[in-house]
């Protein structure tokens, strides 16, 4: 399905087709940016190859994949309940000065209904990451946690925070990328399954999900 959404995508500008032509070479574009570029160049914005107007022809079973992409969507808007209702929020802020730092909490307000939302954590577990953490201060204090660790206890305060309609993922790179975690509801039991990820995170070994 990744694979096919790719394809309603237009190469040149990264929106959604609207109106599809294909070129010699099997190249779908949003049919006015692609004639754009080729009255700039006459060449494919892909290949490079001299490309012209004429070359290009509709490309109608990918619009007919798109418009039913595009259907589908809207329903699935449609079949979410939409909060309408607008109102403000009391948000309780506090500050304490230490050591040349002011520490600031912020507390949003306790079982608030709000939209839901998407979030996709990406995690550097590069050889940098097992650097000690430290206060930037004149001592440079240390605590004996590791840079990665700082981000994983972000990470499990990002997910207590999450609300069942929430959704959310886990990237990790260093030589390479991996997903560690798919776009997953945070009910509890997705909760479950991000905090067990973020506990394999580790220094150029990185968790492997199945």
């Amino acid at each position: 399905m990744v694979d096919s959404l790719a394809s309603f995508f237009c190469p040149i500008i990264r929106e959604l087709i609207i109106d599809p032509a294909i070129d010699p070479d099997g190249n779908s574009y949003e049919k006015n940016v692609i004639e754009d570029c080729i009255r700039r160049s006459d060449t494919s914005s892909i290949t490079r190859t001299p490309l012209s107007i004429d070359d290009l022809r509709s490309n109608q079973a990918l619009k007919m994949a798109i418009d039913e992409y595009r259907q589908s969507v809207k329903l699935d808007i449609k079949s979410s309940p939409i909060l309408t209702k607008v109102h403000s929020s009391e948000i309780k802020v506090s500050a304490s000065h230490t050591n040349d730092f002011v520490h600031i909490s912020i507390q949003p307000p306790k079982d608030e209904i709000r939209s839901s939302c998407d979030i996709c954590c990406v995690v550097d577990t590069s050889g940098s990451m097992q650097a000690a953490a430290e206060i930037q201060n004149d001592k440079n204090e240390q605590y004996g946690l590791s840079q990665l660790d700082l981000v994983k206890h972000a990470l499990k305060t990002i997910i207590s925070s999450l609300q069942g309609q929430d959704r959310l993922s886990l990237v990790s790179y260093s030589d390479n990328a991996n997903i560690l975690l798919h776009l997953t509801k945070m009910d509890d039991e997705g909760k479950s399954k991000a905090l067990s990820a973020i506990e394999h995170l580790s220094v150029s070994s990185p968790y492997q999900s199945t």
